[in-house]
């Protein structure tokens, strides 16, 4: 990242995952689908690593409330 200009407080494997868990949020994956993807049992281990805004959690919330009715 250095080499290419990305200035980050911190760099490395944990950035890498951050930043895909919150892009694969923001696309609409749901929490359990992203711990699954990054190897977690627990779903609560998830939130390490996506930052949550209320607006995209809502879009997750809303299509899998919907595929229930």
């Amino acid at each position: 990242m250095r080499k290419l200009g990305i200035e980050l407080d911190h760099v490395g494997a944990h950035s890498l995952r951050h930043a895909c868990a919150t892009r694969l949020l923001q696309k609409g994956t749901s929490p359990k689908e992203i711990a699954d993807f990054l190897g977690h049992r627990d779903i609560n281990s998830v939130s390490i690593y996506a930052k949550h805004d209320i607006r995209t959690l809502r879009k997750v919330a809303d299509f899998r409330l919907a595929g229930l009715r």
